[in-house]
């Protein structure tokens, strides 16, 4: 057991917030030890409420925590490890309840049932949504995948399957109402962040918040609304427990130290850190660790590269800001610097945490939510709010290459991950396509034209009409004459060939020899509707239901409303006279 008690599984790699545990993988080595507090459970170890660590697991924990280790190292987010290690808890405290034994060996069994009991979860008792369930079955499997060198994920062996959308396919509409959400959502923390100021923050509170919709958002500092409270309570108050409120509210009124006003400090670093992602479109696992320093601006493009100061050189390029953005980035900083004026090479975002000020883990924007909630706003997060920059520059300028190099990506990367379709774009590059290419026009003749500029077809007969854009016949040797595949257009095709027909009965030869008839424009025209509809019958069995459909038509003499007119009046010209 010697070996087991020896093993390294925590991460000291990382930094820790003054109240905060360390991780430690140790507890996955004992039954029961997943499924116990992190703050008591190395206490439960140490008096042997768990009994002696399980050697079968050693090797499996070891592993899951290298893979750990590796992705911090290699600088993984730590939300994300985070999360990973959640999900191997749940994992574990399920095989301890089930008193399963778990190793490198027995874990893929063990993992395919567990899948089995978050479906049974999910779908009977409906403890878990489709997403929460594919996120932890997920995790899990990515691990595990990693231990054992699969080639493929554990999670495709279970019945556990990503969840779809809603199934409604995008409209009009979507993208554009999409941006307006982003530029609602930017106003919003861009009200913010001006109402925020140091003086506002150390005033009276409730720190009234004036956004430029008219509404206007109080900021309580964790202090108690009196209305509120008052409209809660069954009883009345007593004019003790009254007093006793307006004494803290003078107390907390008088006292403007970032200990009583850091909910207000902490908004307004959301708001800035939301902001700096939208402008610089970086990562929120980068962005939320960046350090103060004297930076140094160097025009690019339409905005700065900002860099680090150094004496003897430029510095690195830390990232790049619009120009319009500069002068509200050094406001920010210079916001920052009165409160934190101890911490001047600190955090750039230094989030104000109830254990003391220590940013470790990428913020969750809980107080920016709660009041997007209070104000009917669809909350943006950071990874949305980069996208809907990236794809906002696509659309304003119709370069890839140039957001790519913005973004920081290959031009393959930024359309096949970040590029989201827009309808709007995509009909109006459709039809900017077909006038190039293919440019329908109206034609005397069923079909389109693409061209209105007659040119007779090569294999012309000799007598064909000839094209002139006022012919429908003539039409039918034009080489910019379109046929429309649509059983519309091949019952005005029969149409047409019954009135060349009436046409052509109609002809009366100079001479007793009617070789001539052959030679007839009507007759033509005739076998070329002919070799038309004879192509439609013949190229698939839709098309063949077309044809047999017209010409049943035709039958019933229910002729084309383009051709119907025509032919009713040849019928009557064509009728021998007495």
């Amino acid at each position: 057991m010697s070996n087991l008690t020896s093993l390294d599984l925590t991460f000291p790699m990382l930094e820790y917030g003054k109240n905060e545990k360390p991780w430690d993988l140790t507890p996955l080595l004992y039954s029961g030890g997943a499924g116990s507090k992190v703050k008591t459970v190395h206490i439960e170890i140490t008096s042997g409420a768990f009994g002696d660590p399980l050697l079968e697991r050693s090797e499996l924990v070891k592993a899951l925590h290298d893979c750990l280790t590796d992705d911090l190292a290699g600088g993984g987010s730590r939300f994300s490890a985070n999360n990973k290690i959640v999900a191997l808890r749940k994992f574990f405290q399920w095989v301890d309840q089930c008193g399963h034994r778990l190793s490198v060996d027995s874990v893929t069994e063990a993992y395919l049932g567990w899948a089995e009991h978050l479906l049974q979860r999910h779908r009977v008792e409906g403890y878990l949504t489709a997403g929460s369930l594919y996120d932890t079955a997920s995790l899990t499997a990515t691990m595990l995948d990693r231990v054992l060198g699969r080639g493929s994920t554990l999670l495709y062996s279970t019945r556990i399957r990503k969840p779809r959308g809603n199934g409604r396919a995008g409209n009009g509409s979507t993208g554009k109402q999409s941006l307006e959400e982003s530029f609602l959502f930017g106003q919003f923390i861009a009200d913010l962040c001006m109402a925020l100021t140091y003086e506002a923050v150390t005033g009276s509170l409730p720190i009234q918040v004036e956004l430029r919709s008219g509404a206007t958002l109080p900021i309580w500092c964790r202090l108690r609304d009196t209305e509120k409270e008052a409209s809660r309570r069954i009883r009345p108050q007593t004019k003790f427990q009254i007093a006793d409120i307006l004494r803290n509210r003078e107390l907390r009124n008088s006292d403007v130290s970032i200990e009583t006003r850091y909910p207000a400090v902490n908004l307004r670093i959301e708001a800035e850190l939301l902001m700096f992602i939208a402008q610089t479109g970086m990562n929120l696992s980068q962005a939320h660790q960046l350090r103060i320093d004297q930076y140094h601006y160097t025009s690019h493009l339409d905005g700065y590269q900002v860099r680090s100061y150094k004496k003897r050189r430029q510095g690195e390029v830390l990232f790049e800001v619009f120009s319009s953005y500069k002068q509200w980035f050094e406001r920010y900083i210079e916001w920052r610097n009165t409160w934190f004026p101890d911490d001047l090479e600190g955090l750039l975002f230094p989030f104000v945490r109830l254990g003391g000020r220590l940013a470790l883990e990428a913020p969750q924007f809980t107080a920016i939510a709660r009041l997007c909630t209070y104000s009917s706003i669809r909350l943006v997060r950071p990874r949305k709010l980069r996208g809907a920059r990236i794809n906002w520059l696509l659309r304003e300028s119709q370069r890839p290459e140039l957001v790519a190099e913005i973004a920081q990506h290959t031009a393959e990367t930024l359309i096949r991950v970040y590029a989201e379709p827009n309808p709007q774009i995509a009909m109006i590059e459709i039809t900017r396509f077909h006038r190039q290419a293919d440019p329908a026009v109206c034609s005397p003749a069923p079909g389109n034209c693409v061209k209105p500029i007659p040119e007779t077809v090569v294999d012309a007969p000799t007598n064909a009409p000839d094209p002139d854009c006022i012919n429908a016949a003539g039409c039918l040797f034009c080489v910019n004459h379109r046929d429309i595949e649509s059983e519309d257009h091949v019952w005005s095709l029969s149409s047409l060939r019954v009135l060349k027909s009436l046409e052509l009965i109609r002809y009366r030869p100079a001479c007793t020899d009617r070789s001539g008839e052959s030679d007839h424009p009507a007759r033509l025209a005739i076998e070329r509707l002919s070799a038309k509809l004879r192509f439609f019958q013949e190229s698939s069995e839709v098309r063949r239901l077309w044809v047999e459909e017209a010409l049943a038509r035709i039958a019933e003499e229910s002729y084309h409303p383009a051709w119907d007119g025509f032919i009713r009046l040849a019928e009557v010209t064509a009728e021998p006279s007495l």
